[in-house]
Formats: C-alpha cells, structure tokens, sequence
C-alpha cells in the first residue's frame, strides 16, 4: 500500500484499493467509482474551504457547533 496517495493513485494503487474493496464487500465495483467518488469530495471540501474562509463563521471540531460572531448576525439581521 506504500504506491497510494491520495491526489493520484498508482495503477497499482488502484489495483489494490478496488480489489480489497471488492473482496471484502462481495462486489464488481471499477476504479470509475471511487474516482467520482474521490472528485465529489474535493468538490465538497472546496466548497466547504470556501465558505469557512469568506463568511466568518467557524467550527468547532471537537463538538461540531457552528459559531458565527455577534457582529455577522447583526449584519445579516440589519440586511
């Protein structure tokens, strides 16, 4: 499993990751399936990056509680 990474996964990589998954679920699934897959959560997490980043709302990880600051409401409740 040294050959995986997560950006671009060796032909080997690959092999591996899809046969185990295979294997260990009873399945016939391609590597075209972790690949969307793959590309969806990036897509997410970018969204996610950018909304973090731009909007001033926060979250803390170890509750999972949303914080947003007094001064973001009232912007929002003025608007």
């Amino acid at each position: 499993m040294n050959n995986y990474t997560l950006k671009n996964p060796t032909a080997v990589g690959r092999e591996y990751m899809v046969e185990k998954f295979n294997h260990a679920f009873n399945m016939n699934i391609s590597y075209g399936f972790f690949k969307n897959k793959l590309d969806e959560f990036k897509k997410s997490y970018n969204r996610w990056k950018t909304l973090m980043n731009s909007t001033g709302i926060s979250v803390d990880f170890d509750t999972s509680m949303i914080y947003a600051s007094d001064t973001w409401w009232k912007e929002r409740e003025s608007g």
